[in-house]
């Protein structure tokens, strides 16, 4: 969900390159004007959780100074290197230090600061960056509505984020509600986020999964498929450790290593064996020892505590990483990967860090979201140009 995606299986290329219009740009010149390519970006290390962040068509990466460097779709300005253009290659994210987190949206970013605040940059054309001031910018602006802050998670044109106090707080669009200034949500207890394109799930310390917004493919999990602009429980789930939304489904990780899922099945990304939308969790097919997971626009990951690596759901892009275009509806492994320690999937392509610290890359790459200097497709993992010492990927929520 990372995300929302324009859909972790594009449904065009069309689609990937379209920018989302204009609008008034705030940057240090002040000027819409773009810039080259910059060099390649120095190695980089980086690690620990949330440190990468991939969603759409571009990508965040956290080093272990606290920088913050991106690569990919550039349009609305979601680098933050004061640019418009896409970029093959990471590039450093303008005015950002002592970072504790990143993610990423369909045309946003957000970053979350050692000290709880919340910087956010790209485009606002849906109140997503928490910011009245700027329909877009494109080097981060931190946001003044909100403080304590411990998670963020970014949809399509929505964001999330959790605080000390474990109260929740949402901002932007989705079908069923809009605010472009951070607003409490009805829900407490809660320890972790997951947003799809147009609804939330969240985490609760007590292992059980609630969920708001669209409910179109029973994406709530809670047996209806009606839409709730207040948390509803997901049904019959308990004992959960972590949770990843795509743009129309949900995983849910149990604290057996098992993993359920549920939501829209078009191409497969619910892992069943079939192509049947479900309104309720249901176990996705041979999975156990499983330590992480990731959701995708219409596919999905898992990680191994072995560190293989399986994934699911559509592949018109190579997203999946076995070497192939076909869809699978159960899960198969990803190519050449057996030492992982992080997963992350965005739109139509997918991340895995290795325990040596290499990113790689699979799937799409029209705007430089595989970051290896190319913009050709990849059905097998590349090596991410310029990173190395990574511990941990995330390519954020999955929308659109």
């Amino acid at each position: 969900m990372n995300l929302k995606l324009c859909s972790i299986a594009l449904s065009s290329i069309t689609c990937l390159l379209s920018a989302c219009g204009g609008g008034n740009y705030q940057d240090e010149s002040m000027s819409k004007a773009g810039s080259p390519p910059p060099a390649p970006a120095p190695q980089l290390s980086i690690a620990n959780e949330d440190r990468l962040s991939g969603n759409y068509l571009h990508t965040l990466a956290l080093s272990t100074d606290g920088n913050v460097y991106a690569w990919g779709y550039n349009y609305e300005g979601q680098l933050g290197n004061n640019a418009l253009g896409y970029s093959t290659i990471p590039v450093q994210v303008k005015g950002l230090s002592a970072i504790a987190a990143v993610k990423t949206g369909e045309h946003h970013s957000v970053a979350l600061h050692n000290d709880g605040s919340l910087w956010a940059w790209g485009s606002n054309a849906n109140g997503q960056l928490g910011m009245s001031q700027v329909m877009a910018t494109r080097v981060p602006m931190r946001l003044t509505g909100i403080s304590s802050v411990k998670a963020v998670a970014a949809g399509q044109n929505h964001t999330v984020a959790l605080k000390t106090n474990g109260t929740v707080w949402g901002w932007g669009r989705t079908a069923t509600s809009y605010t472009n200034l951070p607003k409490e949500i009805n829900v407490s207890n809660v320890k972790a986020l997951a947003t799809g394109a147009d609804f939330t799930v969240v985490l609760k310390n007590d292992g059980t999964v609630w969920a708001w917004g669209v409910n179109d493919y029973g994406q709530l999990g809670n047996g209806t498929y009606n839409n709730s602009s207040v948390p509803v429980q997901v049904s019959g789930l308990t004992n959960v450790k972590a949770v990843a939304s795509g743009q129309s489904h949900t995983l849910a990780l149990l604290n057996d290593g098992t993993v359920k899922a549920w939501g829209r099945n078009s191409a497969g990304q619910l892992g069943n064996g079939s192509l049947r939308t479900n309104n309720i969790p249901k176990f996705v097919s041979g999975l156990t020892g499983v330590k992480a997971i990731s959701a995708g626009a219409y596919n999905s990951m898992a990680l191994n505590v072995d560190g293989n690596v399986s994934a699911w759901g559509a592949n018109a892009q190579g997203q999946l990483g076995n070497g192939s275009y076909h869809m699978e509806s159960t899960p198969v492994r990803v190519m050449t990967v057996v030492d992982a320690v992080s997963i992350s999937t965005g739109t139509a392509f997918g991340s895995v860090i290795q325990r040596d610290g290499q990113a790689l890359t699979f799937g799409v790459n029209a705007t430089g979201q595989l970051g290896n200097n190319l913009a050709i497709n990849s059905t097998k993992p590349v090596r991410v140009v310029g990173l190395s010492g990574v511990n941990t990927l995330n390519l954020g929520s999955a929308p659109h």
